[in-house]
């Protein structure tokens, strides 16, 4: 999952489609869809560095 990609695709959306005094819907949902992307980016650098924490304990308990 290129959620990367993803996070730009629904940026460049907001840009192009949503505007806030106009089209408050698609404001917002670009926008949530946006943050949603943002967020898993975080928890998938967070989950990564918890792999790398476990890995180390593993190797430290061998």
């Amino acid at each position: 999952m290129n959620l990367d990609w993803a996070l730009k695709c629904f940026e460049e959306n907001i840009r192009l489609f949503g505007q806030a005094q106009t089209e408050p819907e698609k404001y917002n949902l670009y926008n949530g869809l946006a943050n949603l992307a943002h967020g898993l980016i975080q928890m998938q650098g967070e989950i990564e560095n918890l792999r790398q924490e476990v890995d180390q304990l593993r190797r430290a308990i061998r």
